[in-house]
């Protein structure tokens, strides 16, 4: 089952790290949002959403074997990330594209964040590695972990990841470079995977029955508050080296990403619904993954080959070859590679179930439905 509006949600994300990536000093210097920061965090909370939901129904349909969910379970993560992800790296060692060329054994080893922590160049690889790094550990959280105890073993991640953050600044390390390790980042993955462990009730993910009354509002409102904090906080404090931002970034805008999630995978409604259900930005989601993989390498390829060209030349070229080789994976590459899953066994995630509508003439329940209630 797929959610559609996911894939715009990720296409938004994708196109903010592009922004970040291809809109040059000038406009990074005068929006500090760090729009490719926004973009990395939306996606790290939709994976720890989405990756959370499929091993905890899978774990409950097939428990008389923990082994078969943790194989199928990788297996069906290496044929959708693998194939791409090591072409393009052999792709810029025979065109030569540094710093890949020279360091691919980190990359390739998913190790370019901590690569990046010992102070080498950053690049895109980063957050694929905390991806699977954090893939490495969190299937045998919930394999073990009794279901009662899940959120607090993800607030018990977030306050490490706090603790973290304040030992690097303690020790006056580069905040930026060493916080591209995993244990950095955990307070996002995390807010996908609350929100997940929330909607996941009677052997069943995605299931918002508690979204609903008190609860839909009190979310919303520390949503939009939290991404309201967010904002205030990027404009007054500096990108890099704000105390203030350092520290509360990730808590206000993972509460902000998880419930953008939320109402992605509900079906967004109102006058952005015909946004999110636009084609082409559903197709751009779809194929985020090598765009992501992509975009950020091509304008140097174009520089080594083409040599300097004026932005008015160099920005089309860039965009065509961006698309056109990821769209060319996407059909011949990647998608087939990726069906390949389909021999592997997995729990089917079904339609997310949603908050029950009130009555005619009546509300909604101030405490959610009976499902809820039993949760």
């Amino acid at each position: 089952m797929r959610m559609k509006h996911l894939d715009a949600l990720r296409a938004f994300a994708l196109l903010l790290v592009m922004v970040e990536h291809y809109g040059g000093k000038t406009l990074n210097e005068n929006i500090p949002i760090g729009a490719g920061s926004v973009g990395v965090g939306c996606f790290f909370t939709l994976s720890g959403f989405l990756i959370t939901g499929i091993l905890l129904q899978s774990f409950d349909a097939h428990v008389e074997s923990k082994r078969a969910v943790w194989l199928d379970f990788y297996a069906r993560r290496l044929l959708r990330l693998m194939p791409a992800f090591y072409a393009v790296i052999l792709a810029l060692v025979v065109l030569g594209i540094e710093p890949i060329a020279s360091s691919w054994p980190w990359h390739a080893a998913y190790l370019t964040n901590v690569w990046i922590a010992l102070g080498h160049p950053d690049n895109v690889f980063w957050s694929l590695s905390v991806e699977e790094q954090f893939y490495l550990f969190w299937p045998f959280v919930i394999a073990f972990a009794p279901r009662r105890y899940l959120l607090h073993a993800i607030a018990a991640l977030a306050v490490f990841s706090l603790l973290f953050k304040t030992g690097v600044w303690l020790a006056g390390f580069n905040t930026r470079d060493v916080n591209r390790l995993l244990f950095g980042n955990l307070i996002l993955l995390g807010a996908g995977c609350a929100l997940a462990v929330v909607s996941y009730r009677g052997d069943r993910a995605n299931c918002f029955d508690w979204y609903t009354g008190r609860a839909a509002r009190r979310f919303k409102n520390a949503a939009l508050f939290c991404l309201g904090a967010a904002v205030l906080s990027w404009w007054f404090f500096p990108k890099d080296g704000g105390l203030v931002r350092y520290f509360s970034n990730d808590l206000l805008v993972g509460t902000f990403y998880a419930w953008a999630v939320l109402q992605a995978a509900l079906g967004v409604d109102g006058a952005l619904k015909p946004v999110f259900d636009s084609a082409v930005l559903q197709y751009i989601g779809r194929i985020s993954y090598g765009l992501y993989l992509v975009h950020n390498w091509v304008p140097d390829i174009v520089l080594k080959y083409f040599g300097p060209l004026p932005k008015a030349e160099a920005g089309p070229i860039v965009l065509a070859l961006t698309f056109g080789v990821c769209i060319m994976s996407w059909h011949f590459f990647e998608k087939p590679i990726s069906g390949l899953k389909r021999y592997f066994w997995n729990a089917r995630l079904k339609k997310p179930s949603r908050p029950m509508e009130p009555e005619p003439g009546g509300t909604r329940s101030e405490e959610g439905s009976e499902a809820a209630r039993a949760y």
